[in-house]
């Protein structure tokens, strides 16, 4: 997955917190799940929470709370 198709607030929490190289390392199935995810949050504050909890998860190596 390219990262044009990163949503911008993603892209910048990504590299706010280092976590791109995570990112890049999830399968293509589980970033495409993550963003369904993220897009699916009916609130800003939700969508902020799942782009803070993807970023933080990315960060270590791990996959975002609801695939873990």
């Amino acid at each position: 997955m390219e990262d044009a198709a990163l949503p911008e607030d993603l892209a910048q929490a990504l590299e706010e917190t280092g976590a791109q190289a995570g990112w890049d390392s999830y399968s293509d199935a589980l970033r495409a799940d993550a963003l369904a995810w993220i897009d699916a949050a009916r609130t800003t504050t939700a969508r902020s929470k799942r782009v803070d909890d993807v970023a933080r998860f990315a960060g270590k190596g791990l996959p975002p709370t609801p695939f873990q």
